[in-house]
């Protein structure tokens, strides 16, 4: 049929039939997709394989979260765990620290935190120098010695 003769009408109709092909075509897309996006099928499919994905990113979630340790804190922790054994033998029997073991422990690595925090230079500070040994110059003089 040539084109010029076709209706009005006829193009109308041409054009919805067209825009429902469309519209049915683009709704089969999207259905494919969440059909290939659905976690829940894949799982039910093979559990095993859900299984040891999901450990596997666990395990490594917990390696990059990990919280690791300052030497400030494992000099800290191990002179408080010395603190505490040495309090040990203070109220022999007691299944909980009395009052007293815990203020002493709590004192203890209070003043050992401290001493450590002022007896270690941080980088960077003031700039001041420790002071020499025997109120010598940390200096060698090398031509003095030939």
């Amino acid at each position: 049929m040539d084109e010029r003769g076709r209706s009005t009408e006829d193009i109308r109709q041409d054009i919805a039939r067209e825009e429902e092909n469309l519209s049915r075509t683009a709704q089969q897309i999207g259905d494919r997709i969440k059909e290939k996006l659905d976690w829940s099928e894949y799982v039910k499919d093979s559990p095993y394989w859900a299984l040891g994905i999901a450990v596997g990113i666990g395990f490594f979630a917990s390696r990059v979260f990990q919280t690791r340790t300052t030497p400030m804190e494992r000099i800290v922790g191990s002179l408080a765990e010395e603190v505490r054994d040495s309090l040990g033998g203070l109220h022999v029997g007691a299944a909980v620290p009395s009052l007293a073991q815990v203020t002493l422990l709590g004192i203890g690595t209070k003043l050992a935190a401290d001493w450590i925090r002022n007896a270690i230079p941080t980088s960077g500070s003031s700039g001041v120098r420790p002071p020499s040994q025997a109120g010598h110059d940390s200096t060698i003089n090398l031509k003095a010695t030939t």
